[in-house]
């Protein structure tokens, strides 16, 4: 008899597990449903790294009728500015229509959560860029993650170009617009008025912040800000 049951709570077991997977897989072809694209061109083969990444990390997009989808295979093409998503039904990547999005995320290998938003952009380059938030608030500091394709004179580009990170950086706020600014200490502290420069410099010492790399120069503008110390938007 207690055979009979545990044969039994196997059996309700196994097809409920199947049922579960089943309404998993109509749920992700439901959201999927949603993802509007085409098919990757791939970028020609020249030395450097035109993804953000080296390979597919799970992320979430979000949509522009506000649309969560999770857990799907993402990378960033940094040359062309667009994002590419592994469709595990076809086997194929398709590069996410760019319109249809508000932003997107994923957990690089380190287990940090990177956070990309698309937003108008009418400066040196125009249009709608996916911009990453490396400090959100009123005032955000955001990424432009750009690779160039460069004439290179390396050793292992055989046509001489190569593909070269064009990194560009912004203070941004809604209602004032964009600050393009260098990931150093002088440009981070001349977008203040003498006065408030004082403040910051004097800030920064006081928490012995030294700008030496991009997680340094996110951690100064953090403090700054924290302070309640605001740049000048011109």
């Amino acid at each position: 008899m207690t055979r009979k049951i545990l044969y039994i709570l196997s059996i309700a077991g196994l097809f409920l597990s199947v049922s579960l997977q089943a309404q998993d897989a109509q749920l992700k072809n439901k959201y999927e449903d949603k993802i509007r694209g085409a098919r990757f061109i791939p970028y020609l083969n020249y030395p450097g790294a035109p993804f953000l990444n080296d390979k597919f990390l799970l992320g979430e997009l979000e949509m522009l009728d506000g649309t969560t989808i999770k857990n799907i295979g993402l990378n960033y093409g940094c040359y062309r500015d667009e994002l590419i998503y592994y469709n595990t039904d076809i086997s194929t990547q398709i590069v996410v229509d760019k319109n249809s999005l508000k932003g997107f995320s994923f957990t690089d290998k380190r287990g940090i959560k990177r956070t990309f938003r698309r937003q108008s952009y009418n400066g040196s380059f125009k249009g709608d860029c996916f911009f990453e938030v490396l400090s959100d608030g009123d005032i955000s500091l955001l990424s432009y993650r750009k690779v160039n394709l460069e004439a290179s004179d390396t050793y292992d580009s055989k046509t001489g170009m190569s593909f070269q990170p064009a990194y560009t950086y912004f203070l941004y706020a809604a209602d004032k617009g964009y600050i393009p600014l260098n990931m150093n200490r002088s440009s981070l502290l001349a977008k203040f008025n003498k006065q408030n420069q004082k403040l910051a410099r004097k800030t920064l010492r006081k928490n012995g912040i030294i700008v030496s790399d991009e997680a340094s120069f996110v951690q100064a503008w953090e403090v700054i800000y924290e302070n309640g110390i605001l740049p000048e938007f011109k």
